[in-house]
């Protein structure tokens, strides 16, 4: 959400530029498209952002930042900005958020008055001085020694243009929409929209590499748990020849025996495929309230990867883990039972 929704509309020749944040590339009448854009039930949040870079001062140090400017009151939930704040308040009307590290350069408390320069629309040069209204710690290394969120109404002012921005994010109901909602849009000359995928370049290449290799991973999980259980049921059916033959001795039919170790199997499957992935469930909500902390790691890299990684709690993935395993542990079962259902009383009684 601090860089891209689902579909990013800008300038084509911004968008060419980007990595370079190009104040003159500016979307100039942004509220029709805004308002075409609102039309589509896809749509859940539209939301227009200027982003340029600045340096900012307090007495003898300069710093650069990169600024992006936001509608407060529009994007209150999406960037979660309460959350974030270490220090201060979020209030953007009247000045704004910076980065922790950034702040610690500069040795700044919310409260304090800084200078921000920046090249104009127009080629200028123009500044303006703005409190600091919240110290936060956006979770990454890079967000915290150079970022700085501000309302489109101080980056205007300070870019000089009426109602410019460098983009307008759409976040929608399900990303599964973005290609269906992309080939709908009907956008002025010169502008184009972007899924995230598009825009992310070589992570997004990762992004599916990554997806790729977990889809492995599940693939060995399930052949593992696959063997598991036909080696648990094999042992069962070989440690119980005696109590087969004898079963079938006082009258057992084949089929019972096929059914009484199909059963056992499926029953096996059924009380691990719950309460394994329930104690998953359990840890990985306690997981995903305190996170996992790489900032010891992270802090002097340039990755852009948060500091604190949160596990996702998705009762979806239990439920699928436990009719998979269920599943597997009824087809697994069927082999060792049917070697048992084939086993003659003499035949089983002789192998003891």
């Amino acid at each position: 959400n601090l860089e891209t929704g689902h579909i990013t509309i800008a300038r084509t020749e911004y968008l060419r530029k980007r990595v370079f944040l190009p104040v003159d590339e500016l979307i100039e009448e942004p509220s029709p498209i805004i308002h075409n854009l609102l039309k589509f039930k896809e749509v859940k949040l539209v939301a227009p952002r200027i982003k340029f870079i600045a340096l900012i001062s307090k007495g003898n140090t300069t710093k650069p930042a990169y600024i992006m400017a936001i509608d407060p009151v529009k994007e209150k939930s999406t960037l979660d900005i309460r959350n974030r704040l270490i220090k201060g308040s979020e209030n953007l009307e009247s000045g704004f958020i910076i980065g922790r590290d950034l702040a610690n350069s500069l040795k700044i408390n919310p409260g304090d008055t800084l200078i921000l320069f920046s090249r104009t629309t127009l080629g200028g040069l123009n500044g303006i001085k703005l409190p600091v209204s919240g110290i936060a710690n956006f979770g990454m290394s890079k967000l915290n020694r150079s970022f700085v969120i501000m309302s489109l109404k101080h980056a205007r002012k300070l870019l000089k243009t009426n109602e410019g921005v460098s983009e307008i994010l759409l976040f929608l109901q399900s990303e599964k929409q973005i290609h269906q909602l992309k080939a709908k849009l009907n956008l002025p000359p010169g502008t184009d929209a972007k899924s995230y995928m598009e825009l992310l370049g070589a992570f997004g290449i990762y992004f599916k590499l990554a997806g790729a290799f977990y889809g492995f991973i599940y693939i060995l999980i399930i052949g593992l748990a696959t063997f598991a259980i036909i080696n648990t049921m094999t042992v069962a059916v070989f440690e119980r020849l005696r109590e087969i033959g004898t079963l079938k001795a006082i009258g057992m039919t084949d089929n019972e025996v096929f059914m009484l170790f199909g059963m056992e199997g499926t029953m096996l499957g059924a009380l691990g495929g719950f309460f394994g992935p329930l104690l998953g469930l359990i840890f990985a909500y306690g997981l995903s309230i305190k996170g996992i902390n790489f900032e010891s790691i992270l802090k002097n890299t340039a990755f852009p990867m948060p500091y604190v990684i949160r596990p996702e709690v998705n009762f979806k993935v239990f439920l699928f883990a436990f009719i998979l395993t269920l599943i597997i542990s009824a087809l697994s079962s069927v082999f060792p039972a049917l070697y048992a259902r084939k086993l003659t009383p003499q035949e089983a009684l002789r192998q003891v």
